[in-house]
């Protein structure tokens, strides 16, 4: 495997190198931007900073964190830094907060689209190739050839950034982020230190742990919610208050499974059809019935479900380790973290929270046909993959978010440890969590490195499971979306209404597998088929 890599690596290299040598005849300069001379295409030239200043436009999702100090990105250090490098300044249109897939349709069905867009890929019914094809993005092959030496590099460099950044018709329709190395798994259950020590029962290793502790902790705190489901980091609409299970497979792993479509050593299946998920939802109704968890989890948003924390009615939580230390921390209330959970001892773990080289998909960001100077925006966005640029997205302003010790970027304590904003909110202030860049990951995230503990924490859980489940960043064609949307629109709907009935037991589990027909008959096996194919498409990549 790792000669085949090599192999591609140096194929792409070269690739790389003829395509510059014949259609780019430019350098780079010193802020790591593509200055192109005489070619046939008379591309325009494009180096920071820009001797007249620009102003593009960017249509982005929002972050409640950083909301609490800025009224849209452009209070960013970050961004007013990047302002200075470039001399492009950018305009933020900001939707709602968990309104974004229907302001970004709304945004669509009006035919006017800012320079750039967040996540369009990701909302677009029909992909990214298929918002090309509508002439709502811009293919970026060419320009990203010309205009982006930086991300270029990188693609050439590693085989699966390259395989999940274009398309099974190598379109490139968005720039995505890319990790400098495999991510660590930051997302696991974690349980109240002194709740569990009341119980006198050890971190709990099976579900029936699960369960004996979680009943113990009820009894002993009769007004308490023994556990709660944090959706924060899901995709919109996928969390646990919508679909009854965790996005990233806490406790449904346990049945030998993945949430929603995952990959079974090359086939596509769907966990919520499987004989499996049925025990699933017999536990989560036991638990919904005799008070274990949330009883108003469907109507509760991420702030709801923060507060239970830290008005200390919580004994633990499924979610980002870095958030549950923080929730907790904040109350001065000690928390361990326990394992994926199994059903038996000795059983092995093969779906968790993880990251795609190229991910999150929903940080993408497109440039649309309306954006008279896309040859900027993508510069704009290569900074983010350069060095400088890493550093700057990753760990903010020198000196303020961070310096150089031995070589090696440290936060200050304006980000660690800053009296007057939480770490969260710092994530968007000093540094920019969010947006296409050269990723650090875990080791760029301030509530890891500040508590060794949380590091250990995502190191244990990524060694004790794996992702081979996982479905990888598959693209469909626009046929496929087209028939997969027009299926999963009600299917979705009709899954997501059922599975919440059968666990705060509106209807009777002995009508599961009336349920799993139903979904037969509104073609839920012709959307996996979509799925498979793309699947064995993406493999031949």
């Amino acid at each position: 495997m790792k000669m085949k890599r090599a192999i591609l690596s140096v194929i792409l290299c070269i690739i790389l190198i003829y395509s510059t040598a014949c259609g780019n005849s430019g350098k780079t300069d010193t802020a790591g931007q593509t200055t192109t001379g005489d070619t046939a295409s008379a591309a325009k030239e494009v180096s920071f900073p820009l001797k007249e200043s620009a102003t593009l436009t960017m249509w982005c999702g929002f972050n409640v964190n950083a909301s609490k100090v800025m009224s849209d990105f452009s209070g960013s250090h970050v961004f007013q830094e990047m302002e200075k490098i470039t001399n492009t300044k950018i305009k933020f249109i900001h939707p709602a907060i968990g309104q974004e897939v229907e302001q970004f349709n709304l945004m669509i069905a009006s035919n006017e689209y800012p320079d750039m867009v967040m996540g369009g890929i990701s909302f677009y019914a029909g992909g990214g190739d298929k918002a090309v094809a509508d002439g709502i993005f811009i293919k970026l092959n060419d320009l990203i050839a010309k205009y982006a030496p930086n991300y270029s590099k990188l693609l050439a460099n590693n085989p699966d950034a390259a395989r999940q950044c274009s398309s099974d018709n190598s379109i490139m329709s968005a720039i995505l982020p890319i990790m400098r190395q495999d991510n660590l798994c930051w997302h696991g259950p974690s349980i109240r230190a002194d709740w569990l020590k009341e119980t006198g029962l050890d971190t709990p290793v099976t579900i029936s742990d699960w369960e004996e502790m979680l009943t113990a902790m009820k009894k002993n705190h009769p007004d308490s919610t023994p556990l709660i489901f944090n959706f924060a980091g899901a995709p919109v609409g996928e969390g646990f208050k919508n679909r009854g299970e965790d996005h990233w497979g806490v406790f449904l792993s346990a049945y030998g499974m993945g949430p929603s479509l995952y990959n079974d050593n090359g086939t596509v299946k769907l966990g919520a059809i499987q004989p499996g998920y049925k025990d699933y939802l017999e536990l989560i109704n036991r638990w919904y019935k005799n008070g274990l968890i949330d009883a108003d989890f469907p109507a509760r948003d991420e702030e709801g479900l923060n507060a239970i924390i830290t008005s200390g009615k919580a004994g633990a939580m499924v979610g980002s380790v870095d958030i549950a230390s923080n929730l907790f921390g904040s109350q001065k209330i000690d928390y361990v973290t326990a394992p994926y959970p199994v059903l038996k001892e000795g059983d092995k773990i093969n779906y968790r929270a993880f990251d795609a080289v190229a991910s999150p998909i929903a940080n993408s960001v497109s440039i649309s046909t309306q954006c008279k100077n896309p040859e900027i925006a993508v510069a704009w966005l290569d900074y983010a993959f350069s060095e400088k640029g890493s550093l700057l997205y990753n760990f903010g302003l020198e000196g303020e978010g961070y310096t150089l010790q031995e070589g090696k970027p440290v936060f200050t304590d304006t980000v660690l440890n800053n009296p007057d904003i939480s770490t969260e909110t710092a994530l968007f202030l000093y540094k920019m969590q969010s947006f296409p860049q050269l990723r650090y990951g875990a080791y760029a995230n301030p509530g890891t490195l500040r508590k060794p503990a949380v590091m250990e924490q995502k190191i244990a859980w990524t060694e004790q499971c794996t992702a081979d489940l996982a479905m990888p960043p598959v693209t469909l064609t626009a046929d496929e979306a087209k028939a997969y949307s027009s299926i999963m629109s009600t299917a979705n709907v009709y899954r997501n209404e059922m599975v919440l009935k059968f666990i705060m037991g509106a209807e009777s589990l002995d009508k599961f597998d009336s349920y799993v027909k139903q979904m037969d008959k509104m073609g839920i096996n012709d959307a996996i088929k979509i799925y498979q194919d793309a699947l064995g498409r993406y493999l031949k990549r």
